[in-house]
């Protein structure tokens, strides 16, 4: 379990790196199990771990990925967290972003919040507020407009622009809540507004969501989305087998020539080859990721095995069609017809239990075994 959590951690951390605009050379990069931030860093922070403590003031931009995330000092730019429970403790000069099972901010935000979450608390006050989650709580207002899609929302303090809320469950206005724009809610009964509330610019119950689909609705929904998804799939990949094929028709040539002119026991030996490297190669990403500094060499690694993975379903898709091709013609034929033919007869032994996918895997870690040969000898050895 541990070597899952810190791939996982890792390929979190990268994703926060790539998409948090504002990189530069300064930043500080850290990433341990329990991690604390005790000293003030230099400029950009990027944490990862286990549990995340912030309790030096962050000078610019703080980006975070843990199971527990806490912010107990200031920080200067934008937040972005990601994780389990993720709590804010401390001003923040810019907006805060933050997606996980559990939101708390409870310090004042001078930008702009968006926050996703199973539960989400938001007691200080920010500019806008943007909130999707199941528990939602606002309770310190906000100076810009609030958008919320919860569904057991509850609304407090002081609003200086719009409030849109759209619940599954049930809305509430707590008493003491001023709301000086408009209140729009959408919610399948009308919310709990207590005496004690204003709302200046009208509170407007658009009844019960008229977007959401009924259950029978949902249903056949469904299942034409099912069937558009399996029939676009089906239709890449008889394109991607006819492109491959096509686009290299010499690789392809000796791909035939490797698995389907061959004896017995040289085709047992290409699937015990494709095998190893199916099974192998997830463990050696697993071993490089518990290091750390591997990630990087684990990321191409990575890359090469799902390159790997994607030409052997496609030239496993060309060696059935030509073995039919030879069955029926009794020619060998290696032509795009050939691997759209196969690619065809794969997806009809998919929808064969246990038998249809073992026989597509035989398929597949025969091809690898192949490709893994040819490039060994392109590599290292002369062309024979």
């Amino acid at each position: 379990m541990i070597p899952y959590m810190h791939m996982m951690r890792g390929f979190l951390l990268m994703a926060v790196i790539l998409l948090t605009p504002g990189l530069v050379l300064g930043a500080t990069l850290e990433g341990e199990r329990d991690l604390i931030l005790s000293e003030v860093p230099a400029g950009n922070t990027y944490l990862a771990g286990s549990s995340v403590t912030v309790r030096a003031p962050v000078p610019a931009d703080l980006s975070a990925v843990g199971a527990n995330i806490v912010i107990e000092a200031p920080v200067a730019g934008d937040v972005l967290l990601a994780g389990g429970t993720l709590d804010i403790d401390a001003a923040v000069e810019g907006d805060a972003r933050a997606a996980g099972a559990r939101v708390i901010i409870s310090a004042p935000v001078a930008g702009d919040v968006a926050a996703l979450g199973g539960v989400v608390l938001v007691s200080a006050p920010a500019r806008d507020i943007q909130v999707m989650g199941g528990t939602v709580r606002i309770t310190q207002g906000a100076t810009g407009n609030v958008t919320v899609y919860g569904s057991d929302v509850f609304i407090a303090g002081e609003f200086s622009g719009n409030i849109s809320v759209s619940a599954s469950d049930r809305v509430t206005v707590a008493d003491g809540t001023r709301i000086k724009g408009a209140f729009r809610y959408n919610a399948p009964q009308e919310a709990t507004i207590a005496q004690g509330a204003v709302i200046e610019g009208g509170a407007v119950y658009t009844g019960a969501a008229t977007y959401l689909p009924s259950q029978e609705e949902a249903a056949r929904y469904a299942l034409a989305g099912a069937g558009v998804f399996f029939l676009v799939k089906a239709l890449a990949a008889l394109v991607a087998a006819g492109l491959v094929v096509g686009l290299f028709p010499r690789l392809s040539e000796r791909m035939i020539a490797m698995t389907l002119i061959r004896e017995p026991r040289r085709l047992l030996m290409l699937a015990l080859l494709g095998f190893a490297l199916f099974v192998a190669t997830p463990v050696l990403l697993i071993l490089l990721m518990v290091s750390f500094v591997g990630i990087g060499v684990a990321l191409i690694l990575l890359a090469l095995y799902l390159l790997l993975i994607m030409l052997a379903y496609v030239y496993a898709a060309l060696l059935a069609g030509s073995a039919l091709l030879k069955v029926a013609t009794n020619r060998t034929q290696t032509t795009w017809k050939a691997a759209v033919l196969g690619m065809f007869l794969l997806y009809l032994l998919t929808l064969i239990p246990v038998v249809g996918g073992l026989v597509v895997f035989l398929f597949m870690i025969v091809c690898a075994g192949a490709l893994a040969k040819i490039a060994y000898r392109f590599a290292w050895r002369r062309d024979e």
